[in-house]
């Protein structure tokens, strides 16, 4: 059998498409965790490791939708933006009218909760009920941006949208974000302050959800 812990992702997808079960292995568990801390935070840990196993079942069932102009890991974001989507539609009511790039969330209480307990500093408190009130991609967005380290190419890609639009959207949920911490937060330099730790708060939180993960 095939050593693929030195092999890169696209050798790995070439591999899967051929049917080396070695290979779909090696590459759920080099993704599972980054694809599970996606929709953590939004669905719950049961619903999130539900909705990962469908992302990896869809490349498994399609693998040759990747065609190879992006990469593996955005390609698999991409899928996990949808199905997110998906889901919520799925179980909301009216969920014809629902428009990531313009509704936020209906995040479970229980998830909620959670999330806030997290959360150790004011600014990190704001920042978690700020968030919660932006569009969908919106937050998508910024938590792929600072959560996992994304460049405005690979958003790009996970989005499906050309680069200099995405660079925009990039900049418009920085200011919705501030704009929503604003609205809860009277203090200007309150506002500030979150906003210009916005990165180590996002990390501080992420780091929490990774350490749940770690004793499920």
């Amino acid at each position: 059998m095939p050593d693929f812990g030195q092999a890169d992702d696209s050798t790995l997808l070439t591999a899967w498409k051929s049917g080396d079960a070695g290979a779909s292995g090696e590459l759920v568990r080099r993704h599972y965790r980054s694809i599970y801390l996606f929709f953590f935070s939004k669905v719950g840990p049961d619903t999130a490791q539900d909705l990962t196993q469908t992302v990896f079942e869809r490349v498994l069932e399609k693998p040759h939708e990747f065609r190879g102009d992006a990469t593996v890991r955005t390609y698999l974001f991409g899928i996990a933006r949808w199905t997110l989507v998906h889901h919520h539609r799925k179980h909301r009511a009216l969920a014809e009218t629902f428009d990531p790039s313009l509704d936020p969330l209906e995040i479970p209480e229980d998830v909620i909760s959670m999330t806030s307990a997290l959360a150790a500093r004011r600014e990190e408190v704001l920042f978690v009920r700020a968030m919660r009130d932006l569009a969908l991609d919106d937050q998508l967005v910024l938590e792929l941006k600072y959560y996992d380290g994304m460049t405005v190419r690979e958003l790009a890609a996970v989005f499906e949208t050309p680069r200099a639009t995405m660079a925009d959207r990039v900049a418009r949920a920085r200011t919705r974000l501030a704009e929503a911490v604003g609205h809860l937060e009277g203090s200007a330099k309150i506002v500030e302050s979150t906003m210009a730790g916005l990165d180590a708060h996002m990390k501080a939180i992420r780091a929490q959800f990774a350490a749940r993960l770690k004793s499920r």
